[in-house]
């Protein structure tokens, strides 16, 4: 819920959208799945797709984290009109210039819980690689990246941070951030050309031809997780 928060703040800056939308936008997304936290942490640990009851909580969330959130005293009407939406596609004619405003920022949330939903491991399943479901996000109905999805692209880029690549060199490095280009990411190589890890993470200038980004490499296919300290990631995306 923290890392959709700041993924769609990143996205809703690029939009141009205002502090109080983007503060009711932040709270939504952090409480957008309050009714079904329970089912969620099940769902990480279950060896088989949900069940038909499971379903039904899945597709009721929204507005049941809705009516939670009156109950406990939450007013904010764009915050609860979020959390009501994030679940909910709107007509296919409907584009986003023709959006409410609410209907703008849930549909943000919404791209975003998608592209994280598809980042995550379960047990009946494994996280898509962050560079693809980054891609599967920014796309629209017709197969290219629309409004939300090129806000996406801004503040991520095409290799969000923490994705392995395969560089130009024969290297695999990490995502640390940013680049200036969405295709030209900062990186930090672990892995030699010869398959050997390396002794320290090293950084590499992906706008350099010889570390440009080749292709992605699935998380499984590196051994054990690697600290942010060893590539020296800092507090900001």
């Amino acid at each position: 819920a923290l890392f959709c928060a700041v993924v769609v703040d990143l996205c809703l800056h690029h939009l141009n959208v205002g502090d109080a939308e983007r503060q009711s936008a932040a709270l939504a997304t952090l409480t957008m799945n309050l009714s079904m936290m329970e089912l969620q942490n099940e769902l990480i640990h279950r060896e088989r797709t949900p069940t038909l009851d499971q379903r039904r909580v899945i597709d009721g969330h929204a507005q049941a984290g809705a009516q939670l959130l009156r109950q406990v005293g939450v007013q904010d009407p764009v915050w609860l009109e979020i959390v009501e939406l994030h679940h909910t596609d709107p007509p296919p004619e409907t584009g986003y210039a023709a959006l409410s405003p609410t209907q703008r920022l849930a549909s943000v949330v919404r791209r975003v819980d998608v592209f994280t939903a598809k980042m995550s491991s379960r047990r009946f399943r494994a996280g898509m690689p962050a560079t693809l479901a980054a891609r599967a996000a920014c796309l629209g109905r017709d197969g290219r990246p629309d409004v939300v999805g090129s806000a996406v692209i801004k503040s991520l880029g095409m290799y969000p941070p923490g994705s392995y690549v395969k560089l130009a060199s024969g290297e695999v490095a990490v995502v640390t951030r940013r680049g200036v280009k969405a295709n030209e990411p900062v990186v930090a190589s672990l892995v030699g050309r010869d398959g050997r890890p390396l002794a320290a993470a090293t950084p590499r200038d992906t706008a350099d031809r010889s570390h440009a980004v080749a292709g992605i490499v699935r998380p499984a296919d590196v051994r054990g997780p690697v600290p942010p300290v060893r590539v020296g990631v800092s507090d900001r995306l």
